[in-house]
C-alpha cells in the first residue's frame, strides 16, 4: 500500500478521490436546491446557499500556499491534507445530519454547504499536487481523464441519490447516505502511505523519507520567490491564454444556451436540463475511460490542438447559421459535440500545467493555472450578457471561435515540454534519485 511502488494504486487513489470530490459540489448545488425549492424557498434563499458553497473554490487559490508550505513529513507531503480534508467532509456530512437544519434554515445551510466545500478544496489540492509529486509523464495523461471523469460521476451520483433521499428522508437522511462513501474513501487513504517508511497516522511509527525533506520549503519567502519565479518564466506566461480559453465558450453557454434552447428551439426546461445532464454524464464516462488513454496516446499538445480545432469549427459553424438555430437536432448535436471537444482540451490541459510545476511549489504553481482556467467561465458569461443580451447571440460564437483559434496559433507556434524537467534536475540532487530503490543504500 505505497503508492510510489505502485501504478494501479495511484490511479486507484486519483479515481476514488475525485469521485468523493464530486458529493458535495452534486448535493450542495443541485440536490439541496432542489429539496430547498419543493418546500418553498425562495430563489434569493437558494442563491445564498449555492453563493456560500461556491466561495471556497473561488479562495482556492490559498490552499496550494498553505499546503506546500506546511505539512507534516512523516506521514508524506500531501497526504496528512488529504486525511485531514477528507475527515472533514466527512465531519461535515455527519454534523448537519446532526443539526437536521429546515429548507428555510439559510444560515446553517449556508454555513454546511461552505464547510464541505471548503474541505474538498484543500483535498482537490492535496491530490492534484500528489499526481506532480509521485506520478511518471506517461500516467498523468491517463489520470487527467480519471480526474475529469470521476468527478462527473460523483456529481451525477450524488446529484440523483441526493435528490431522491432528501425527498424521501429529508435533510437528515440524504446527509447521512453522502457520508458514507467518502467515510469509506477516508479509510482508504489512512490504509495507504505515499513513500516506504512514513507514517500511516500521526502516533504511528515512521519518519519523514529522505526526498519530502530535500524538496520541502521551510519558510515563505523561498516559497513564494520559487512560485512567481516558475509562473513568470516565458512559457509559463504564453500557457496563461491557453488556460483562459478553456472554459469561456462553456462559462458563455450556460447563461445562453437555457434561452436558447426554451425560447428558440422551443423544449421546456426539464428536456433541456435532462438532455445536457445525459451529455455531460456520457462525458464523463468517456473521459474516465477512454480519454485520458486516447490523450496519452496523442500527447498532449496534440490532443489539445485537435480538441481546440475542432471545437473551433463547431463554433464557426454554429455562428454562420442562425437560421437552422431553431431545428432541434442541430443545436443538440453542437451541444455535445462541443462537449466532446472540451473533454480532449481539458484532460490535455492538466498534464501540460503539471510539466510545468517545480516539485517544490506544485500544489501552489498547479492551483494558480487552475484558478487562471477557472477566469475563463465568467468571462465568458459576461461575453453572452454583452453579446446574446444586446440581441447579436451569433456573436458569442464568433468570438469563442476567435479565442479558441487563437489557443491553436500558440499551441502550433509554441512548443511546451512533453516531459517535467525540473523534476528530473530536482531527483538528481536527492540522496536517492529516480529510478528504483536500492537493495542496500
Amino acid at each position: 500500500m505505497i503508492l510510489t511502488q505502485s501504478k494501479n494504486l495511484r490511479q486507484l487513489t486519483v479515481l476514488l478521490f475525485y469521485f468523493t470530490q464530486g458529493f458535495p459540489i452534486g448535493i450542495f448545488f443541485y440536490a439541496v436546491p432542489a429539496w430547498m425549492a419543493a418546500h418553498g424557498a425562495t430563489t434569493g434563499q437558494i442563491a445564498g446557499v449555492v453563493a456560500s458553497a461556491t466561495l471556497p473554490w473561488s479562495l482556492k487559490l490559498v490552499n496550494g500556499f498553505l499546503i506546500d508550505r506546511y505539512t507534516f513529513l512523516a506521514m508524506g507531503r500531501r497526504r496528512a491534507w488529504i486525511i485531514g480534508a477528507q475527515s472533514l467532509l466527512v465531519g461535515t456530512f455527519l454534523l448537519g445530519a446532526a443539526i437536521a437544519p429546515l429548507p428555510t434554515d439559510i444560515v446553517l445551510l449556508s454555513a454546511i454547504a461552505f464547510a464541505a466545500n471548503a474541505a474538498v478544496t484543500f483535498q482537490d489540492v492535496g491530490i492534484d499536487s500528489l499526481v506532480v509529486d509521485i506520478m511518471t509523464e506517461e500516467e498523468r495523461s491517463h489520470a487527467s481523464g480519471f480526474m475529469y471523469g470521476a468527478q462527473v460521476l460523483g456529481i451525477a451520483g450524488a446529484t440523483a441519490v441526493g435528490g431522491k433521499l432528501f425527498a424521501s428522508f429529508g435533510f437528515q437522511g440524504g446527509m447521512l447516505a453522502a457520508a458514507a462513501v467518502p467515510a469509506a474513501v477516508l479509510l482508504y487513504g489512512i490504509a495507504i502511505r505515499e513513500r516506504e517508511g512514513e507514517r500511516r497516522l500521526p502516533w504511528s511509527r515512521g519518519e519523514a523519507h529522505p526526498d519530502s525533506r530535500a524538496i520541502h520549503a521551510e519558510a515563505w519567502l523561498p516559497l513564494l520567490k520559487n512560485a512567481f519565479k516558475a509562473l513568470f518564466a516565458p512559457l509559463s506566461l504564453l500557457l496563461v491564454p491557453v488556460m483562459i480559453a478553456r472554459a469561456l465558450p462553456h462559462g458563455g453557454f450556460e447563461a445562453f444556451h437555457p434561452v436558447l434552447f426554451t425560447q428558440t428551439v422551443g423544449w421546456a426546461l426539464e428536456e433541456w436540463t435532462a438532455y445536457y445532464s445525459q451529455v455531460t454524464l456520457a462525458m464523463g464516462i468517456f473521459g474516465l475511460f477512454a480519454g485520458g488513454w486516447l490523450v496519452g496516446r496523442m500527447g498532449a499538445q496534440r490532443a489539445m490542438i485537435f480538441g481546440a480545432t475542432m471545437g473551433c469549427c463547431l463554433l464557426v459553424v454554429m455562428a454562420s447559421n442562425k437560421e437552422h438555430w431553431a431545428d432541434p437536432w442541430f443545436a443538440a448535436v453542437f451541444v455535445a459535440a462541443m462537449d466532446f471537444c472540451a473533454v480532449f482540451y481539458f484532460i490535455a490541459a492538466i498534464p501540460m500545467c503539471m510539466r510545468m510545476c517545480s516539485p517544490a511549489v506544485a500544489a501552489t504553481q498547479f492551483t494558480i493555472y487552475m484558478a487562471i482556467a477557472n477566469f475563463g467561465r465568467p468571462i465568458g458569461a459576461s461575453l453572452a450578457a454583452v453579446t446574446a443580451g444586446q440581441g447579436y447571440p451569433e456573436w458569442l460564437y464568433w468570438c469563442s471561435a476567435i479565442a479558441w483559434g487563437t489557443t491553436v496559433l500558440v499551441l502550433l507556434c509554441v512548443r511546451f515540454p512533453e516531459e517535467n524537467r525540473q523534476e528530473h534536475a530536482t531527483a538528481a540532487e536527492l540522496p536517492q534519485g529516480e529510478g528504483p530503490v536500492p537493495r542496500v543504500s
